[in-house]
């Protein structure tokens, strides 16, 4: 019995992006499931990142006033 209480999503492929897949899932031997599991994690990740450095860099452009690190810390 291969029940689990993990939510599952269902995505349509095209073939290439499928064969790439799959290929990939093959090298790695695992399951095309566990490898497209792994490859939205990381994609996320990836995403937070370049959220968090573009509201980072907002930030930086809206500072008024800069000290310099030896007067911050006199």
């Amino acid at each position: 019995d291969m029940t689990t209480d993990n939510p599952r999503i269902q995505v349509m492929l095209d073939a290439e992006t499928n064969g790439l897949l799959a290929g990939l899932a093959a090298r790695q031997h695992r399951s095309v499931s566990a490898t497209a599991a792994e490859l939205i994690r990381e994609a996320l990740e990836l995403h937070e990142d370049v959220l968090l450095s573009r509201h980072a860099d907002e930030r930086f452009a809206a500072a008024k006033k800069w000290v310099s690190h030896r007067d911050a810390w006199k």
